[in-house]
């Protein structure tokens, strides 16, 4: 565990309301972990001395996406789906989800895209020796 609660409630959040409840953090940030761990070849779970506060923060965000995100599905398979267009009295519209965040391919852009802002400038993503 690279990040306790106690951290994302408050240096993370600054006290702002979480969007990870207590009760399901730990299995968050593990997955986040996880995920930060591949990108970064096992290096953290190696040398925890390169747990940085870039990292922690990075996983704090990692693990809110994965929240969000697995809350967002478990709610469109209990709604019978995402709803992607309607009509109703002559009015009818499209959603477009193709770009959205919570779709396999959206989520794994964005988790790139955090992972990198938050660990670009460090050798943690170096592919090399």
């Amino acid at each position: 565990m690279y990040v306790n609660y106690g951290y994302y409630e408050s240096k993370y959040l600054c006290d702002r309301e979480p969007v990870v409840p207590e009760d399901d953090f730990r299995f968050w940030e593990k997955q986040a972990a996880r995920v930060v761990d591949q990108y970064t070849f096992g290096r953290l779970a190696s040398n925890s001395g390169l747990v940085t506060g870039d990292v922690k923060e990075c996983i704090c965000e990692l693990t809110e996406l994965l929240y969000q995100a697995d809350k967002i599905v478990q709610q469109a398979a209990e709604q019978g789906g995402t709803l992607q267009s309607y009509s109703n009295d002559g009015e009818s519209g499209t959603f477009d989800l193709s770009q959205s965040t919570f779709t396999e391919d959206g989520k794994t852009k964005k988790i790139r895209e955090i992972i990198h802002r938050y660990l670009g400038n460090t050798n943690l993503l170096y592919r090399g020796v």
